[in-house]
């Protein structure tokens, strides 16, 4: 199910963002929780739980500290490039100082459904808004887990090594049988022993990637145009 948070002091405001989600979650037959926050403490409690969002609706101008603030500390000290950000303001002077945090969008005070609807498009035209999980099997015990929480998987002889956000699972199988069953909007062949989950991407240079957990992964030759194109796809380099 989809998560969504709602960070911004004005308590008004956020009844009607809520609203304006409901309505598109509802006309587009899509479900979502949706927790809201009028103070950053609150926000980061929530994530230091181990909960995470899909989509973060993040006001600029809170009281106790600025929305750009808690974006940077999601990307740079919880190395936390998942969560899609929509920066929320009542001016529109903000474009370079979101730019490193590479946000989803940007919403001016008074909201209107029509901008709701597009960010909720363009986030289900990236990630897909339905949730997948990837099935496994260790010895006769069968597993699923959560797309979003795998970073990427690495082959090694014919164990599959599977890195996720809170540790590291192994089962035998190979990689190319993984990547079928593997959502293609965000995961992303790069090497013959590996795949990635473009939302877990730090840095990307021709011959290797940094993840976000700070492990490098190595890029081939072969590979580099499809990864472009994903890339391309995904607007990860353009934001």
């Amino acid at each position: 199910m989809l998560k969504i948070g709602i960070c911004d002091d004005d308590r008004e405001f956020i009844t009607q963002l809520e609203e304006l989600i409901l309505k598109y979650l509802e006309n587009n037959n899509f479900r979502a929780e949706i927790h809201s926050f009028t103070q950053s403490c609150e926000l980061f409690q929530y994530i230091q739980n181990g909960e995470m969002f899909d989509i973060l609706f993040l006001d600029i101008e809170l009281d106790d500290i600025t929305g750009i603030d808690i974006g940077r500390r999601l990307r740079s000290e919880y190395h936390n490039d998942y969560i899609q950000i929509v920066f929320i303001s009542l001016k529109e002077n903000y474009a370079l100082q979101l730019f490193d945090m590479r946000p989803l969008n940007f919403l001016v005070k008074p909201v209107e459904y029509k901008k709701v609807e597009y960010i909720m498009d363009e986030y289900n035209r990236l990630f897909n808004i339905q949730n997948n999980y990837f099935e496994y099997q260790v010895g006769k015990q069968k597993y699923r887990i959560d797309e979003r929480s795998i970073l990427y998987f690495q082959s090694f002889g014919k164990k599959t090594f599977m890195v996720t956000n809170t540790g590291q699972k192994e089962f035998y199988g190979k990689l190319s049988d993984v990547y079928t069953r593997l959502n293609h909007n965000i995961f992303c062949a790069v090497h013959k022993s590996y795949i990635i989950n473009l939302r877990y991407v730090s840095e990307y240079c021709n011959d290797k990637i940094e993840m976000t957990n700070g492990d490098v992964v190595p890029v081939s030759r072969s590979m580099r145009d499809q990864l472009n194109e994903k890339i391309i796809e995904n607007e990860w380099g353009e934001k």
